[in-house]
């Protein structure tokens, strides 16, 4: 008897009586995919770009030589496929939705992944609140509507997981060939989705033998192999492009912002916290089912959610990079564990209710999240192409997001005042802060009025290379600027009109 099939044997005896009959799950799973995507394309442009999404548009738009240089040295590296993809996709259009719109597609198409993966693991009732889950997931609603590769990344790591079940259970060559193809599609996707790899790996611990070890050997080799590239860029990429100052440190505090992260905030997470637990308990007592592999593939799930997450943890206690989106890959595994803790609560069907109750609770976190900008830099420079004059200069801290005034220039409708920028181009060399001190050395009145747009609100200036000898400088010229607060972002502007 086929592994899918015993494993539904066992199950069944556990099934909820309220569960939906079979000919109507295939509805319910496309109503669920429905209900998703339409929260994925909701408002899909309605934010502005945060400077996450501007460095996408950017990456996607530079000649082929510097996107190279910038593949080798710099964070291109971090998100291969996607960029590549989005090279082709801005010549379609670069608006902010158009810009989003491949990231829905992919959490679109999780959906129903979610629920094929979860067959693996669970009966057709729990994988179908699988789905559900991560439908009317707020985070991954956010994700899908961000320029960044995070979704990709979640809808290979499900394929990979896939194929890794099927392989190791079925040992084809065709799914051994297909697991290894994921497998390196997804660590290009994002690098971090080699912990779930790691993950995979050490699940086998619990495997009942046989294990088809040769073939694992060879096709882990290859992955390894061919990730290598990406790999070195640990050792390639200068310190500040690995981890910055703003990443925290995996503090208790953190801890409980990761949980609200994956289950959702207020009530959601206590909600949460019961499906997991539960979900704990139910894989500690697969070790006495009778159906093969019901404990090794319960660990797997286990393992999937905790290894990525133990190990930036480890890291982080010397370089902290203890980020929640960097961590969104054991989202599936959460989603899943939470369907293990609903098919166990089956009295009084609990489990479907406290499915039924997240599920219902996430849809007001969702709708909220699509009125508050991560940061809200089109506003920004709105109000600095608005009200420049032509001649007058900007300055950016942290450098950088100059690419967020480039990008709204670019799509402002009226015509842009020719402002001097004194910030280099991404990844280029150019005027910056020093150059800007120089000029007013020369003439303190050379420009009418400087704008000087900061990142994060209460970012003092001195933390940055030149910045208190800006601050400084402009401040005896122009005397206190006016300041204009946006999502994230502030706007100084010193002169008098």
């Amino acid at each position: 008897m086929p592994v899918a099939a015993r494993l539904e044997l066992a199950n069944s005896a556990s099934m909820s009586s309220a569960a939906a009959p079979p000919k109507r799950k295939p509805i319910i799973l496309l109503l669920i995919t429905c209900a998703g995507a339409i929260f994925d394309l909701w408002n899909l442009g309605g934010k502005s770009l945060w400077l996450g999404e501007g460095a996408t548009f950017t990456l996607a738009r530079i000649p082929w030589p510097h996107f190279a240089w910038i593949w080798w040295h710099g964070e291109a590296n971090l998100q291969t496929i996607y960029f590549l993809l989005m090279r082709a996709w801005i010549h379609l259009g670069t608006g902010e939705g158009w810009l989003r719109l491949p990231s829905a597609l992919f959490a679109i198409a999780s959906i129903p992944l979610m629920y094929i993966v979860a067959r693996k693991f669970v009966h057709a009732g729990a994988a179908v609140g699988a789905a559900a889950l991560l439908a009317f997931s707020p985070t991954y609603v956010h994700y899908s509507q961000e320029a960044r590769s995070y979704t990709l990344a979640v809808l290979l790591v499900l394929l990979s997981s896939y194929f890794f079940v099927r392989a190791m259970e079925e040992d084809r060559q065709r799914d051994w060939t297909l697991w290894t193809v994921f497998g390196i599609l997804a660590f290009y996707s994002h690098d971090l989705t080699a912990l779930v790899l790691v993950a995979q790996a050490l699940s086998l611990f619990w495997k009942a033998p046989p294990v088809p070890w040769r073939r694992l050997m060879l096709c882990g080799l290859l992955i390894f192999v061919a990730a290598l590239p990406g790999l070195t860029y640990v050792f390639r990429a200068a310190p500040e492009n690995l981890h910055f100052i703003w990443m925290p440190s995996p503090h208790p505090r953190e801890l409980w912002h990761l949980a609200m992260f994956f289950g959702g905030s207020g009530i959601k997470v206590a909600v949460a916290l019961v499906l997991w637990v539960a979900g704990l308990l139910a894989v500690w007592r697969s070790r006495r089912s009778n159906v093969p592999n019901a404990f090794w593939r319960g660990m797997l799930t286990v393992l999937w959610a905790a290894v990525p997450v133990a190990i930036l943890a480890f890291i982080s206690l010397r370089h902290p990079i203890f980020v929640q989106r960097y961590m969104i890959f054991s989202l599936p595994a959460l989603v899943l564990l939470a369907s293990y803790g609903a098919n166990a609560l089956h009295r009084w069907n609990l489990g479907v209710v406290l499915v039924a109750v997240l599920c219902a609770m996430a849809v007001p976190s969702i709708v909220r999240g699509y009125h508050k900008p991560r940061e809200d830099w089109r506003g920004a420079s709105n109000a600095v192409l608005r009200s420049a004059s032509p001649g007058d200069a900007a300055v950016f801290f942290p450098f950088y997001t100059r690419i967020m005034l480039d990008y709204y220039s670019s799509r402002y409708p009226g015509a842009t005042p020719p402002l001097h920028v004194f910030a280099p181009p991404f990844y280029a060399e150019g005027e910056d802060a020093r150059t800007l001190l120089h000029s007013l050395d020369r003439n303190p009145h050379e420009f009418r009025h400087v704008w000087v747009l900061m990142a994060d609100h209460g970012t003092k200036a001195e933390n940055f290379a030149y910045g208190a000898e800006v601050k400084a400088k402009l401040q005896s010229i122009y005397g206190d600027p006016a300041v204009s607060r946006f999502a994230e972002v502030d706007v100084l502007k010193y002169g008098h009109d």
